[in-house]
């Protein structure tokens, strides 16, 4: 059983991600903003019918789908929709504001061209706090058996995040978030099975010489998340503060 100290700890260290979740809706705000103002042919070739104006529908290459003033952070191929070909995950960051929220687009390869077939602006966290400093020491995306998977790790009070996501019924939505965190005399592990519908969390208690461990299973049902609507961080946080130990 985690200690009331260690507990405080881990609470702590979650609620520094609510906080930055809180500015999640101004960010977005201000990266739609900028994109309209900076890329005015961009938004003249999107397709009027798509629910974002802001980035092509398609595009020859990746690179056609990055607005003025941003690049590519992150990026993974592979074949993500199970159709035999290979598609693409783009992160973008601002060349402006490196605080700012990092559109993350998928893009399925039809032919010779790609088709955004989904954008999220919480997949993924912002880059740098507005200290400057980076908010995790380690970022990876990839495409691995027809998953999506983002990892996130850091020493830090940030801990470590891995979110899963997978096409199904034509939906790419989140199937497992998993955290790592470190407080005074111990370590939690977390796990989130959104297609079990369970929450797992392990206790390891450093203060001991062999480091006992104390796991716990509870259910935990939550609607299904769209790639689009994702932000595991505040997904992990909600589901501690109603069932964690």
């Amino acid at each position: 059983m985690i200690k009331p100290l260690e507990k405080f700890v881990l609470f702590f260290n979650i609620s520094l991600t609510i906080i930055a979740c809180q500015n999640k809706k101004q960010q977005v705000e201000k990266i739609v903003a900028d994109t309209v103002k900076n890329q005015p042919e961009l938004s003249q070739q999107a397709d009027s019918t798509s629910p974002d104006p802001f980035f092509p529908g398609t595009g020859n290459t990746i690179n056609d789908f990055v607005p003025a003033n941003y690049k590519i952070d992150l990026e993974a191929t592979g074949d993500l929709n199970n159709d035999g070909l290979k598609d693409a995950v783009i992160v973008l960051i601002s060349q402006q504001d490196s605080t700012a929220l990092r559109p993350t687009i998928v893009l399925f390869k039809q032919g010779e061209k790609y088709k955004r077939h989904d954008q999220s602006f919480s997949a993924v966290e912002p880059k740098y706090r507005e200290n400057g400093y980076s908010i995790y020491d380690y970022e990876n995306i990839k495409i691995d058996s027809g998953k999506l998977v983002i990892s996130m790790q850091a020493t830090g009070p940030a801990g470590s995040i891995e979110s899963t996501y997978q096409y199904i019924n034509k939906d790419l939505i989140l199937t497992q978030v998993s955290a790592f965190s470190m407080g005074a005399g111990g370590h939690t592990e977390q796990k989130i099975d959104l297609l079990k519908g369970t929450y797992t969390q392990t206790d390891i208690n450093t203060m001991k010489e062999d480091m006992p461990s104390t796991t716990d299973t509870k259910n935990y049902k939550i609607p299904t998340v769209l790639f689009k609507d994702s932000d595991p961080g505040k997904i992990m946080s909600n589901a501690f503060n109603k069932v964690g130990n």
